[in-house]
């Protein structure tokens, strides 16, 4: 599977000093904030994630994972909603690490099918000041069993949304925008084709 802007075979293994970075990362948060012009980065790191569908009668269903908002608690908190993904462990391609990350965080086996897109922002981490340049790569991929009742517990929730839905939940437009670029795969797929 090639895309533009995804990692070929040949380089798609994850350099460690990004993987050192990453772990700090996923626990900064996604929170982007402005860098000043002229002013650079002083990481690079790379995270990857899915977005998973099935067809549910005449509705296509997407897979989300929600926490509750920080400083909420109960069964009434707010729900930040996301799609699923994670930091490269060593020596995983970034397509394996997708895989992995979304088995984990949502208990569902999936089974990748093509490349989406990549999304790149700019945060400061929240624990160490260090600016961050990250990109995250989505593929598109199916359900092939498990349960959401067994996700980890990273996430407080992890359902199936119709597209329209998740549309309107995910907390982010970048991942919004990761939902409306793989529109035309999905549809692709749901007509039994593919790539």
């Amino acid at each position: 599977m090639t895309n533009p802007g995804f990692p070929s075979d040949d380089d798609a293994h994850i350099d460690n000093a990004v993987i050192g970075h990453g772990l700090a990362v996923e626990a900064a948060g996604p929170d982007s904030v402005s860098i000043p012009a002229g002013s650079r980065p002083n990481a690079r790191v790379v995270s990857a994630g899915g977005l998973v569908f099935r067809q549910a009668g005449d509705l296509i269903e997407t897979l989300l994972c929600a926490r509750a908002r920080p400083v909420y608690h109960g069964d009434g908190a707010p729900l930040t909603w996301r799609l699923p993904k994670g930091t490269p462990e060593r020596g995983e391609t970034v397509e394996e690490t997708a895989r992995r990350e979304v088995q984990e965080e949502t208990g569902v086996h999936v089974n990748v099918l093509a490349p989406i897109t990549s999304i790149r922002y700019f945060f400061v981490g929240h624990d160490d000041g260090v600016r961050y340049d990250k990109t995250v790569y989505f593929y598109l991929m199916e359900p092939l069993g498990g349960s959401t009742a067994d996700h980890d517990g990273e996430f407080d929730v992890v359902e199936w949304r119709s597209y329209d839905q998740a549309l309107e939940l995910l907390e982010y437009d970048n991942e919004r925008s990761v939902l409306e670029a793989a529109r035309s795969l999905i549809e692709t797929y749901r007509e039994g084709g593919g790539p």
